[in-house]
C-alpha cells in the first residue's frame, strides 16, 4: 500500500481563534471549515480521546496557499502541554516556506513572536532557517 495524498497534521491549541488569526496572518492560511465535536461524538470515540465525561472540542480546518492542511482543536476542558523535546519520540515540529525570511522574521518579531534564532544560513549562502512558537508553543521551522 502507498499513501495517495497527504491531507492534514492535527494540532491542539488553547485559544482556537488565536491560532486561526496567527497562521492566516503570518503564513496566508484560509479557514476551510469550523465546527464542535460534540460530547456526544467525544463519548463515542473515547478509546481514542480518552477523556473525561462532558468533554467537547471546538476544531477548524485551515488551509494553506499549497494546500497543507492544519487541523486544530480547542478542547474543553483544557490540559497543560509539555515542551517539545527533540530526543523524545514523537512530532517536533512544521516547516514552512516563505519567500522573504528575513522580512517574516522582522515583522513577526516586532509583534512578540518568539524566535530561538534569527535567521540562519543553511547549506549555501543563499538558503536560509529559523525556529520560533506558535502562540500555543508548537514550534514552526521557516526556510527560504
Amino acid at each position: 500500500m502507498s499513501v495517495s495524498k497527504f491531507l492534514h497534521v492535527g494540532i491542539t491549541v488553547r485559544d482556537i481563534g488565536r491560532t486561526i488569526e496567527f497562521y492566516t496572518k503570518y503564513f496566508g492560511f484560509q479557514l476551510e471549515f469550523q465546527d464542535v465535536f460534540s460530547e456526544e461524538f467525544i463519548s463515542s470515540h473515547n478509546g481514542l480521546y480518552r477523556l473525561s465525561a462532558g468533554a467537547f472540542s471546538d476544531f477548524c480546518f485551515l488551509k494553506s496557499p499549497d494546500g497543507i492542511v492544519l487541523e486544530l482543536f480547542q478542547f474543553h476542558p483544557q490540559k497543560e502541554g509539555d515542551e517539545t523535546v527533540w530526543n523524545q519520540p514523537g512530532y517536533t515540529h512544521i516547516c514552512l516556506r516563505v519567500p522573504d525570511i528575513f522580512e517574516a522574521y522582522e515583522t513577526m518579531k516586532a509583534d512578540g513572536v518568539y524566535f530561538f534564532f534569527p535567521p540562519d544560513r543553511r547549506a549555501t549562502p543563499e538558503e536560509h532557517w529559523a525556529f520560533l512558537k506558535d502562540p500555543d508553543g508548537n514550534l514552526i521551522e521557516l526556510q527560504d
